[in-house]
């Protein structure tokens, strides 16, 4: 969780250096509609909008990462289960309306419904009675629709030509169902020690509020 933090707090002194920048620049004509892609930790997305005026647009999102293996630095620390690695999928569609209060400042609040799923496996070496090594496995699955979203934008203006944005914010999903997927004998042998796991992956894993730090590029027209 640390280190979610600390790349939020960098994110958002970057934002706020390009919030500044932005204000430096000329004006641009108004673009009713915008067409670009994103990056965020649950994939790269597909972004269609329609700007009704200078203070409000309405995008759609679609978005996804095939399944690979999450950075270790991405990963936060388990107590019980211990060292572990894991793997992710995701994919998703959103509704979305962005609303900038002050017309000629590049900061808006974004909220909207998101549709889709996110799935991460995580395997992690635990010490058997018997004295050797084996390893415990969980999948931690996301699959409740819709979830709610809330953010902070900055940049994006509804201008023609290309455009850069930055979002900062969080998910708010009902959680994760958790399940064990490793050798169900060991499991049934020592319930009490995958129930500590478990435990474990929904305290310091399986959030319910997800957060999210987004970066795009578009074009208006």
């Amino acid at each position: 969780m640390k280190k979610v933090i600390t790349l939020l707090s960098a994110a958002f002194i970057i934002a706020a250096a390009s919030v500044v920048s932005a204000q430096e620049a000329s004006e641009k004509e108004f673009a009713t509609y915008g067409a670009g892609l994103s990056i965020s930790p649950f994939g790269p997305a597909l972004n269609l909008s329609y700007n009704i005026d200078a203070k409000n647009t309405i995008s759609v999102g679609f978005g996804g990462l095939p399944e690979g293996d999450v950075p270790e630095g991405f990963l936060p620390e388990l107590d019980v289960l211990g060292p572990y690695t894991a793997t992710g999928t995701s994919s998703w569609m959103g509704v979305f309306w962005r609303h900038r209060p002050f017309e000629k400042l590049p900061i808006g609040f974004n909220v909207g419904l998101a549709s889709g799923q996110i799935e991460n496996n995580l395997t992690a070496s635990i010490p058997m009675h018997a004295g050797e090594d084996e390893y415990a496995s969980y999948s931690v699955t996301y699959t409740e629709n819709p979830v709610m979203y809330f953010g902070l934008n900055f940049g994006s203006k509804p201008v023609k030509g290309f455009q850069a944005g930055f979002d900062l914010g969080v998910l708010s999903t009902g959680g994760a169902v958790i399940q064990y997927t490793g050798d169900m004998d060991e499991y049934d042998e020592h319930p009490d020690d995958r129930a500590a796991e478990m435990d474990d992956i929904k305290s310091n894993f399986a959030w319910s509020m997800l957060p999210n730090i987004q970066l795009s590029v578009s074009y208006g027209f």
